[in-house]
């Protein structure tokens, strides 16, 4: 590990104004689950260090108007134990407590985890099927992105070194709403995502699907929306037999984005289990099954 000053704000303001002192040559710490391993590694050398661990203004869960807002401190831990989540966020509780080992839940915060942008990160594909953006806070002010656009490839997002990430937010569901999300792992603990889908879907009033989201994580070089699938959901009866037709079309959408992969062969086939899975847990939350 390379010599580095240590800095440890205590409010968001002073953790802002660090980095936009220190923005040519600065590494942000928060749980450390993937930063440390950086930093011991050599591949991040930093001359400054900011611990951000200190910033409990940036811990918390809340529906605000209208807006479901998370905190990027809010630990893994944090979703799979808030009673908001639990109910009203099912597809995101799911996703947390796969996350990796109790340990990492407990350190591992989502801020983190998204702007580390790994292929393999658990919450990215989750937010984005809620539609989500996130909040970057700079000594300029602060800008909000989609995940999407935030979202540059692997290893790659869109902050700058003067910036912190502050906030993921979304639109609150409606009773009319649902989002159903399946990850497979090579293992049952510590496992790193291989293949993820996730899916979103507004009902209309006679149970057919008005508008949706799919996105396969794992698979491209960030988390992908499938809009081919989306067009082939948009309009089908919301029902077991109407959504399975759909599946083989999964299939080919794999095939479609890495032809050449090795991993092809088994998340082709993958996918539609993970996607039968996602139908599942969309018609239990409408209450359809």
């Amino acid at each position: 590990m390379k010599p580095f000053t240590y800095h440890a704000p205590t409010t968001v303001d002073e953790a802002v104004a660090m980095l936009d002192q220190y923005q040519a040559s600065v590494a942000v710490v928060a749980g450390g689950t993937d930063v440390v391993i950086e930093l011991n590694e050599r591949s991040k050398t930093p001359e400054h260090v900011v611990n951000i661990n200190k910033l409990n203004e940036l811990r918390y869960v809340k529906e605000e108007d209208g807006l479901v807002k998370i905190g990027a401190l809010t630990t893994f831990d944090d979703l799979e134990n808030n009673a908001y989540v639990q109910e009203k966020l099912p597809a995101l509780w799911d996703t947390a407590v796969h996350v990796g080992s109790p340990q990492i839940r407990s350190l591992g915060t989502i801020g983190g985890n998204v702007v580390n942008a790994s292929v393999a990160g658990d919450s990215p594909t989750t937010f984005m099927t809620y539609g989500a953006s996130v909040v970057l806070k700079s000594a300029q002010g602060e800008r909000v992105m989609t995940i999407e656009d935030f979202n540059k490839g692997p290893g790659n997002c869109a902050i700058r070194s003067d910036e912190l990430m502050t906030e993921v937010r979304f639109p609150a569901l409606s009773a009319d709403e649902a989002v159903g999300y399946f990850k497979i792992g090579k293992r049952k603990s510590l496992a790193i995502v291989v293949l993820a889908v996730a899916v979103y879907v507004k009902r209309t009033a006679d149970n057919k699907v008005d508008d949706c989201r799919v996105i396969l994580g794992a698979v491209s070089k960030h988390p992908m929306r499938a809009p081919e699938l989306e067009a082939l959901l948009k309009g089908r009866p919301l029902t077991r037999e109407a959504l399975d037709e759909t599946l083989p079309e999964f299939t080919a959408a794999i095939q479609a984005a890495i032809p050449t992969r090795p991993s092809v062969v088994y998340k082709r086939e993958g996918v539609r289990g993970a996607a039968r899975r996602c139908f599942d847990q969309v018609l239990s939350q409408l209450g359809l099954a």
